[in-house]
């Protein structure tokens, strides 16, 4: 495979390379536009793209692809940093083109589950932020989920208040967990949460005053806060199903045990799938929270004996898929590794088609088992498998800074790869891929430099998606402006040639003019 740069290095270009001048008075012809990001190296942060018109350093994507299909889409990410090093220069949810542009740049937060949703009818974006919590709390966080509209405005923040015990009595003003959101077709939300809570551990060698995170979910109404429903893994499994050793967790508040580790959970209908990391289990539970059946990814549960490849553990991200009254698909993050098996398994993407109701006589059918045959990847934790709409899956490593996207009919056709950070440095919990359409309601921004004898506009407008053109308007003084040409869109920020003392831009969308940009003048 070829590598292709993306996001490329156009930055702040001397002037003849932008347009050529004419003759005293000065006439500037605009150009097509460029594509204006500046790549900025400085180890140990990963190459970043840095811009003139906007304060943002996204990074550059290291891309590889062997030119099949791609899904149509945009990438959602949340890079953040796993060691104090400053591995990544933009700490934040972001939207990036499979070209490695930006698209749109969040606010600096520490996120997680940054995606496309549709609230009420109508198409919104969802985000976890808060503190991921460290020491005897690592892997867990609290904090709230915002909703926003096609024109980035926030038009919800649910901040759950839970009562939560914690291992060291801290309390938070917000408390969901960092794991899981997701909005419901019923209009809800689920989030995940944990709990320190007292209980007897003389069945796994440890004390019989010892000490769970006992995992919730909540099903929430979002306006309100009201909780309409929460489950206790405690109350139905027995923490004889963990696989997660003890190794000196659980003797006392300060240090409980993670013994089942809840890191998805979805609605399908009226019931629930509930994904647990530390029993390597997934439950479907009735809509009062009674276990209706599990698949266990050793000893497959309540089905048949799993196919050799079809083995799972450590597991994120548990989808339901192609759902009948006979049938339904799971599709997996398979982590298949932890810190406690040293990196001897490869991660792999994985489909399971199981026969319901669930028979020991019948075992479940691997549909994919995703690895790339050219890069292994041990990534134990964290990640997310998403099946895309022409049959392509997205991969999102996790711990690993890498996304991956393979094709539908081979489990070795990996399309397209991008890499946005070193290894173990920055992660990104989960990474999809949707169709997004937006509109912001800010206004474009726009900066002008006198490079000569003919200047340079840079103009970029956070979020936007379908902007086609700059309209620019170029005059004497601010209030004399007039209309000069087109320029065409070029990725985040587009650099054009600049004739008058005074410049303005409007974007153009389906061939319309809409919002305007600031006035600059050199």
């Amino acid at each position: 495979m070829v590598p292709v740069i993306a996001a490329v290095v156009l930055a702040a270009l001397p002037l003849a390379q932008i347009a050529s001048c004419g003759s005293s008075p000065p006439s500037c012809p605009l150009g097509p536009g460029l594509e204006s990001a500046e790549i900025v190296n400085t180890p140990p942060t990963w190459p970043y793209q840095k811009f003139k018109s906007s304060p943002f350093t996204p990074p550059q994507f290291r891309i590889t692809t062997n030119g099949q299909p791609l899904a149509p889409g945009l990438l959602f990410i949340t890079p953040s940093e796993q060691t104090p090093e400053v591995a990544t220069s933009d700490v934040a949810p972001l939207i990036m083109t499979d070209a490695g542009q930006l698209v749109f740049n969040g606010p600096i937060v520490n996120a997680t589950n940054f995606r496309h949703a549709v609230y009420k009818g109508k198409n919104i974006l969802t985000y976890w932020s808060g503190i991921s919590t460290a020491g005897a709390n690592i892997g867990h966080g609290y904090g709230n989920v915002t909703f926003l509209d096609t024109s980035y405005n926030e038009i919800l923040t649910v901040c759950p208040k839970l009562g939560l015990v914690t291992p060291d009595n801290t309390e938070y003003s917000c408390e969901a967990d960092l794991h899981e959101s997701f909005t419901t077709d019923g209009d809800t939300i689920i989030v995940s949460a944990y709990n320190a809570t007292q209980t007897d551990l003389t069945s796994v060698g440890g004390p019989k005053d010892g000490w769970i995170f006992d995992c919730l979910f909540f099903e929430i109404e979002p306006e309100t806060g009201k909780i309409l429903f929460q489950w206790s893994a405690i109350e139905h499994v027995p923490v004889t199903a963990s696989q997660q050793p003890l190794a000196g967790t659980g003797l006392n508040q300060s240090v409980p045990w993670d013994w089942f580790h809840i890191n998805s959970i979805v609605n399908i209908g009226d019931e629930y799938l509930v994904n647990s990391r530390h029993t390597w289990t997934t439950f479907l539970l009735t809509s009062q929270g009674e276990i209706i059946w599990q698949i266990q990814g050793n000893t497959g549960g309540d089905f048949g004996p799993l196919p050799e490849n079809g083995h799972f553990r450590w597991q994120h991200h548990a989808s339901p898929h192609n759902i009948t009254k006979d049938s339904i698909t799971l599709s997996y993050f398979n982590n298949y590794n932890s810190a406690i098996d040293n990196g001897t398994n490869q991660t792999t993407g994985l489909e399971l088609l199981l026969s319901l109701p669930p028979k020991k006589s019948v075992s479940p059918i691997v549909l994919k088992d995703l690895a790339d045959p050219n890069e292994a990847i041990f990534a134990e934790s964290q990640g997310s498998a998403e099946i895309l709409p022409n049959g392509n899956t997205i991969m999102n490593y996790g711990q690993i800074a890498i996304l991956k996207e393979y094709g539908p009919n081979s489990n070795s056709d990996v399309r397209w790869t991008a890499q946005f950070a070193g290894p173990n440095l920055v992660q990104s919990y989960r990474g999809f891929k949707h169709v997004w359409h937006a509109t912001p309601t800010t206004c474009p921004d726009l900066v002008v430099e006198n490079n000569g004898t003919c200047g340079a506009g840079y103009v970029s407008w956070n979020g936007a998606t379908d902007v086609t053109a700059w309209a620019v308007y170029e005059g004497p003084t601010n209030n004399q402006l007039s209309f000069v040409g087109n320029v065409g869109y070029r990725g985040f920020e587009t650099a054009f040639t600049v004739g008058g003392e005074c410049v303005q831009v409007a974007a153009v969308i389906d061939g319309k003019e809409c919002e305007r940009s600031n006035v600059a003048c050199i």
